[in-house]
């Protein structure tokens, strides 16, 4: 194993984490009830500010990296983690509690993006199609491993301090490790943080705390001026942020490509380029109704069978863990030449309506009837939800030119995050409090998770259809965009070829700082 790939395994780990810190959540409510002494609505908040700032500060922190250096971003994220988890694993009170998790929310969406864009600078060809798979197996499996061990940590003497010091622990030795292993990505000469969208960066944070911390309101009343109001406010400030990007900003860089105005060298957060690639708007929209989704199915079965089988939440949490194992079995058996044999869009479309069945299998779950009803529909699940991220992970790591990787994927998971917050928003107002009307209302929130799945099929769907009634449409839309040269100079400096594009978010031609003349 060289330097490179040993780095990439503590980038792994890394990544690790904030799935680990997010899902946890979800089986350590009881312990944070129990320790702090506080009702479930204040401990609830150590949950969710932990899902406000990382929603809010990824897509930033993701053009930050593009512009800074992929791995400085990623190891202040490391630093950040490490401190909070400790932080947070001694502190007695909830409020404080509630500061820190926010802060380490923040230092998770330091972590996603920019460990997708070395994900893409470290490797080529057969090599970055494995990093890939590898990269697949880390993020889709670890959010249900967090269950568990939340799960599992609860139950100690010390409860959910555990999970913190367990936390910390793993950042820590992550840091560590990379600080002497990790291969620089320098970024382009011409992308300079004082041209960053200073004022497009607030908005998009200030509308983005507004919309996850509305939906984070919803859980317990939708009626509330905290919902109605905050919701919609922030998604319009976030749309104004993109519109004033894309309509205005990019259309003057393409005009003016050589422009000194500051309008020319402005670095935005919503790139032009990033509409090119094939299949990206789609998949961020499809990210947003499938973690809407995953994020009902364990919330509602975990508090189903807590309250009905009497599980503790480590045993609650075991039972949803087939949907992780399909994911690791479906990343295991999972080859790039499947979508050679069957357009991507048709495997994507075929899913859906799969997860369709499944869900309306798993409905069906009863006391004492998990292996009959939940069991297989939830591995099967899991096994065909894992050929959607294949193939959009695939398309984002290999289409998206290189200096714009963690942008595209901050953008990407926040549609996710938003998903996550929809989700448990409406599981937690369809369920309540009422425990007699349990089962029942978990049931009724199967129907979102049906919406989610069937408006991914319709979205591919008419996509599809959109391109057929193109003509010659079809057989531009299946070209592929050749992924950014790269090449590795003698010190282990990762440099990339600059992308001529006159929609680029810098300038028409640039010239990365770091290639050799």
């Amino acid at each position: 194993m060289n330097r490179k790939q040993f780095a990439y395994f503590f980038i792994l780990i890394g990544l690790t984490l904030d799935n680990l810190c997010l899902s946890a959540g979800f089986t350590i409510t009881e312990s944070l009830e129990e320790k702090l002494h506080e009702d479930y609505v204040t401990v609830s908040w150590v949950i969710s500010a932990y899902a406000v700032t990382l929603g809010s500060f990824i897509i930033l922190l993701g053009k930050l990296g593009d512009i800074l250096g992929l791995h400085k971003v990623f190891l202040a994220g490391l630093v950040l983690m490490s401190i909070t988890a400790l932080i947070n694993a001694l502190v007695p009170k909830a409020i404080p509690l509630i500061i820190f998790r926010a802060i380490q929310g923040v230092s998770a969406a330091a972590l996603i993006p920019t460990g997708m864009g070395l994900t893409a600078s470290y490797f080529q060809g057969d090599q970055l199609l494995l990093a890939i798979r590898l990269l697949m197996l880390v993020l889709t499996s670890s959010g249900g491993f967090g269950i568990v061990l939340g799960g599992a940590f609860s139950v100690t003497k010390i409860g959910y301090r555990a999970f913190f010091y367990f936390n910390f622990a793993v950042s820590t030795v992550c840091f560590v490790a990379l600080w002497f292993l990790i291969i620089p990505v320098e970024p382009h000469q011409s992308v300079k943080i004082k041209n960053l969208d200073y004022g497009g960066a607030f908005f998009l944070v200030v509308g983005m705390l507004l919309i996850i911390v509305g939906f984070t309101e919803a859980g317990a009343n939708w009626n509330s001026a905290k919902v109605y109001v905050t919701i919609p406010v922030g998604a319009a400030i976030v749309f104004g942020v993109a519109l004033y990007e894309i309509a205005y900003i990019s259309q003057y860089q393409k005009k003016h490509p050589d422009s000194d105005d500051w309008r020319s060298k402005l670095a935005v957060l919503f790139p032009l380029e990033l509409n090119k690639v094939r299949l990206y708007v789609l998949s961020c929209c499809g990210s947003l109704f499938h973690y809407c989704a995953y994020t009902v199915l364990q919330l509602g079965l975990i508090q189903f069978h807590e309250e009905y089988d009497h599980d503790s939440p480590l045993i609650a949490a075991l039972r949803v863990l087939p949907i992780v194992a399909a994911f690791v079995f479906g990343t295991i058996i999972w080859r790039p030449v499947y979508v050679q044999k069957v357009e991507d869009r048709y495997l994507i479309m075929a899913s859906a309506i799969i997860c369709i069945g499944m869900t309306a299998w798993s409905s069906k779950f009863q006391a004492g009837q998990y292996w009959r009803y939940e069991l297989v529909s939830l591995f099967i699940l899991g096994w065909v939800v894992n050929i959607y991220y294949q193939i959009v992970f695939a398309t984002i790591i290999t289409q998206v030119p290189l200096h714009l990787q963690a942008n595209a994927s901050g953008i990407f998971q926040t549609f996710g995050q938003i998903g996550v917050a929809l989700g448990s928003a409406v599981t937690a107002s369809i369920v309540g409090t009422n425990k007699s009307m349990l089962k029942e209302n978990v049931g009724k929130c199967f129907y979102l998770v049906y919406a989610c799945y069937a408006a991914v099929f319709v979205m591919f769907a008419a996509n599809t259809l959109f391109t057929k009634m193109r003509g010659s449409g079809s057989t531009q839309d299946n070209e592929k965009e050749p992924a950014t040269p790269k090449i590795e100079s003698d010190d282990g400096i990762v440099e990339e070829q600059p992308a001529n594009d006159p929609s680029s978010d810098t300038s028409p031609s640039f010239t990365p700082n770091n290639i050799k003349k």
